[in-house]
């Protein structure tokens, strides 16, 4: 049984996708710039909001000038509604609360910017305790780096056999190849199964009951 399972966020713990996708075309709208629909953004977010901005700009994502002004609008938008229609994915909370009685502690480790993470894990989960929960910081490199997961564990005191990291991208599975930690990618999130076997995942989970199963048992 592993003893410290830890989570990526958007996508594996919460849909956030709603959120994300009106603050983005909020802030295109603004520069006369065409908006994207819901399910282009299921394909865009996964690698931190600056890749997320400038793939939803296009042809335009490449112009430094703009994707500062677009960035900027976005930031505002995001700091006011980043939690309006963000909510936890079905079966979560107990899934969460499940792991607590078996003793296994909880983290978040994901590339939404920190400022985010607190105010997102509190309304979505406000009864659960996480031992970590780390977004893209200063001096800590963005997934699908190792950098910041091996850092998690080594700062948890686990050993990483003991580790599992769950999530829902190929930005997950590279992470966790990365920094040779056992994955599990559930197939609720951003990506389809097809995607994640290309990408190299090799165990998922379809349902919360399912990876309850796969972390008390690998």
């Amino acid at each position: 049984m592993k003893k410290f399972a830890i989570f990526d966020l958007d996508g594996t713990l919460v849909d956030s996708i709603y959120d994300l996708a009106d603050c983005v075309n909020t802030a295109l709208r603004t520069h006369n710039l065409p908006e994207n629909t819901l399910k282009e953004y299921y394909s865009f977010v996964g690698n931190g909001i600056e890749n997320l901005i400038r793939t939803s700009m296009k042809e335009q994502g490449s112009n430094d000038e703009l994707y500062k002004k677009v960035r900027a609008d976005f930031d505002k938008e995001y700091a006011l509604h980043s939690n309006d229609k963000t909510c936890p994915y079905e079966g979560v909370t107990q899934l969460l609360e499940e792991l607590s009685q078996k003793g296994i502690e909880t983290a978040v480790l994901t590339n939404k910017a920190e400022e985010f993470v607190y105010a997102i894990l509190a309304k979505a989960f406000p009864f659960h305790k996480f031992s970590f929960a780390w977004g893209q910081r200063e001096g800590l490199e963005r997934k699908p780096s190792p950098q910041g997961l091996l850092k998690l564990i080594e700062e948890s005191g686990f050993a990483k056999e003991d580790c599992i990291y769950i999530g829902d991208s190929e930005v997950d599975v590279e992470t966790a190849k990365n920094a040779g930690v056992d994955l599990i990618c559930v197939l609720w999130g951003f990506r389809s199964e097809a995607q994640l076997i290309a990408a190299g995942a090799e165990r998922m989970a379809s349902n919360t009951e399912e990876l309850f199963k796969d972390i008390i048992t690998i």
